[in-house]
C-alpha cells in the first residue's frame, strides 16, 4: 500500500484573473507503507533541531508561513527558517519520494472554459488537475511490483473532500485511459496539522508552484531557487491523457447541464421524477 498525500496551493476557486496567483498547483507525494512512520520521525526530528519550540507544542508546519516568516515563524530568522525547509526536502529525498503535480495556469484554463461552454461555465482548476494527477499516480502504483495500490490522503477541506471523493468515484468507473485501477475506493481526509508527511507535501506543492509560476512568466525569487532545485529529483512525470481529462471535463459539464435542465422541466411539471433524475 502507498499512501499519496494531496495537497494544492494557489487556489482562488473559480476566480481565474488573480494576478497575484495566476497558477494553481495540485501535488501528490507518494509515501511507502513501509517508511511513512520513519519518514514522520526525521521530520519530526528535523523541527526539534532547528525549531524546538515548535516542536513542543506540535505546530503545524504550513509551507506559506515558514517562506514568509509569519504565523508560528513571525520572528524566527529566514536562515533557519531555509535550514528547516532544505532538510525536510533531503529527508524526502532519503526516503525516495515521488512527487506528481499538475499546474494549471489559470487564464489559459479560464479561455479553454470560455471557448468550450461559453460564457456562464466555471470549472474549479482542482477538478482538472485531479483527474491529471490521479491518472499519473495510477499509472506509476501499476509500474511498481506486486500490484501495488493506493490511498489519497488530503486535508480536510470541505471543497477538496467533495471534489475528491466525486472525482475518485467517478473515474474509477469510467471505461478506457482515465479509468483508475489502482486507488482504493474512497478518499480520506484529516485535520493538515497531524500530519507531518502532509504538511512535507504542501511544501513541496509550493515550490512545485513557484517553479511553475517561473515558467508563466513571474520569476521565483532568490529565495526559493534551493527549494525549487531540491524538489526535482522527487518529480515523476508520466502520461496525464490531458486531451482525454478536457474530453471528460466536457461530458461532465454537459450531464450535469442536462440534469439541470430537467430537473427544472420537473419543478415546472413538464417531467416525471424518472426523467428528472436521469
Amino acid at each position: 500500500m502507498y499512501l499519496v498525500y494531496l495537497d494544492e496551493t494557489g487556489s482562488t476557486g473559480t476566480d481565474l484573473t488573480d494576478s497575484q496567483q495566476p497558477v494553481f498547483v495540485l501535488a501528490a507525494l507518494i509515501v511507502p507503507e513501509a517508511c511513512w512512520q520513519a519518514l514522520e520521525a526525521d521530520l519530526e526530528g528535523a523541527i526539534s533541531k532547528h525549531l524546538p519550540e515548535l516542536s513542543k507544542d506540535g505546530h503545524e508546519v504550513h509551507a506559506a508561513d515558514l517562506r514568509a516568516g509569519r504565523g508560528v515563524f513571525k520572528g524566527v530568522p529566514v536562515d533557519t527558517r531555509i535550514a528547516l525547509r532544505d532538510e525536510w526536502l533531503k529527508i524526502a529525498q532519503s526516503h525516495n519520494l515521488k512527487l506528481i503535480y499538475r499546474a494549471i495556469v489559470k487564464r489559459r484554463f479560464q479561455t479553454w472554459m470560455q471557448s468550450t461552454f461559453g460564457s456562464g461555465v466555471l470549472i474549479n482548476p482542482h477538478v482538472a488537475a485531479f483527474a491529471l494527477v490521479a491518472r499519473v499516480v495510477d499509472e506509476y502504483l501499476a509500474s511498481l511490483p506486486g500490484a501495488a495500490l493506493g490511498m489519497f490522503i488530503s486535508d480536510e477541506n470541505q471543497q477538496i473532500v467533495r471534489d475528491v471523493e466525486k472525482s475518485i468515484k467517478v473515474l474509477r468507473g469510467v471505461e478506457g485511459s482515465l479509468r483508475l485501477t489502482r486507488i482504493v475506493e474512497k478518499g480520506f481526509f484529516i485535520n493538515s496539522r497531524k500530519s507531518r508527511p502532509l504538511q512535507l507535501c504542501d511544501l513541496c506543492a509550493l515550490h512545485a508552484r513557484k517553479k511553475e509560476e517561473g515558467n508563466a512568466g513571474k520569476p521565483a525569487k532568490p529565495v526559493d531557487a534551493n527549494g525549487i532545485e531540491q524538489i526535482e529529483p522527487l518529480i515523476h512525470r508520466g502520461n496525464e491523457s490531458l486531451q482525454d481529462v478536457l474530453a471528460w471535463l466536457a461530458r461532465q459539464q454537459s450531464t450535469s447541464a442536462q440534469k439541470k435542465v430537467a430537473a427544472r422541466d420537473y419543478v415546472q411539471g413538464r417531467l416525471t421524477p424518472a426523467h428528472a433524475g436521469r
